[in-house]
């Protein structure tokens, strides 16, 4: 069993695990949204019906908390929770980020999110940073005063929000240039929607290009890797009832689409992975109260690139990517080991 498996790795005897993280950042402020009588409203169904029916004047909210976010802070966030050493390139200009306890280097002012966490449903509204939209490679080197092949130098480099950056490709195709030293590279590249087809097909080429350094996961949740697969040809309207066979059928096109090592699917069922050689799917643990959605799929490909980088087989890393993602929305910040113990046992009196 994959649980057990993991439950065996994390008491097994440790080592040192370097990590990079990069390259976006955004600020995300957490509000409540209020009804005239000052209770919270509880749906987004229902705050979308104040809005659009015109209830009142205004819909008052309060800010509850301002946080740091963005897909590297998260990814990097989860790494150092399991004890990994990490270095953050992001867009982290702003007091926010001053207390993260890790390494960090600061490239540009981060996004502005406003999430509003409802029980059916969170609505993020997103300023994006023209720092972060024109980001290249050039900027990574500035922050880290050396290229970017040496600054990238890990047991595992997680990459995150490709769909916001119009640069990430190009910095991908120079880095697949020259060597790369890594263990594996993670890019979880974000609501890939917002790009075209064609950017997503040209990223596919470059990935398949970066594969030729060092390992290569695409991970993605099931609506962008719908996306992926209509980019590559395939029917990503089949995957909303696919199944587990279809889950890595899908995945095995995309993966060899892209001549990657691995194309990764995370989601609320199951977590699966499809290699050259290889198709594994592994049942998610259940959450018991949900407390915030957003920023679990960093944490899970931040998990799967921590036990990549220490060599672990695919069962135990995706058991371990599963229960970062449920820790994320269970507690609602990243988990470290003794969290994952806690969950194991708790799946284990079931």
């Amino acid at each position: 069993m994959a649980y057990d498996d993991l439950a065996d790795r994390l008491s097994s005897h440790d080592t040192p695990t370097r990590v990079v993280c990069l390259p976006d950042g955004s600020v995300d402020s957490y509000y409540g949204a209020l009804e005239s009588s000052g209770d919270r409203i509880e749906t987004r169904e229902t705050f979308g019906e104040r809005i659009a029916h015109g209830a009142s004047a205004s819909v008052p909210i309060e800010c509850d908390s301002r946080e740091p976010g963005g897909q590297a802070p998260n990814m990097a966030r989860q790494v150092h929770h399991l004890g990994a050493d990490v270095t953050l390139y992001g867009h982290l200009e702003d007091p926010v980020f001053a207390d993260l306890p890790f390494e960090t280097h600061s490239m540009g002012e981060p996004a502005s999110v406003r999430v509003f966490p409802f029980a059916d449903d969170d609505l993020l509204l997103v300023e994006q940073s023209a720092d972060v939209r024109s980001w290249t490679l050039a900027d990574l080197e500035r922050a880290a005063a050396t290229d970017g092949r040496e600054a990238l130098a890990a047991h595992a480099v997680c990459c995150g929000n490709w769909a916001s950056i119009d640069g990430l490709t190009d910095a991908l195709a120079t880095l697949a240039d020259g060597p790369l030293e890594g263990g594996v590279f993670v890019l979880d590249p974000g609501p890939v929607r917002r790009r075209s087809a064609a950017d997503l097909e040209d990223l596919l080429s470059v990935l398949g290009d970066l594969a030729t350094r060092t390992e290569v996961v695409y991970s993605v949740n099931r609506t962008e890797l719908a996306a992926t697969l209509e980019a590559v040809g395939g029917d990503g309207a089949s995957l909303q009832d696919s199944g587990e066979r279809g889950d890595l059928e899908a995945l095995s096109a995309v993966r060899a689409a892209a001549d990657v090592d691995a194309a990764v699917l995370h989601d609320t069922e199951r977590a699966a992975v499809a290699t050259l050689d290889d198709e594994r799917a592994v049942r998610n643990l259940p959450v018991e109260d949900p407390r915030r959605r957003t920023g679990a799929g960093d944490c899970f490909s931040a998990g799967l690139a921590f036990a990549r980088a220490r060599g672990w087989e695919w069962d135990p890393t995706l058991a371990l990517g599963n229960c970062c993602a449920v820790a994320s929305v269970e507690y609602g910040q990243p988990a470290d080991r003794e969290t994952v113990r806690t969950l194991l046992e708790r799946a284990d009196a079931r």
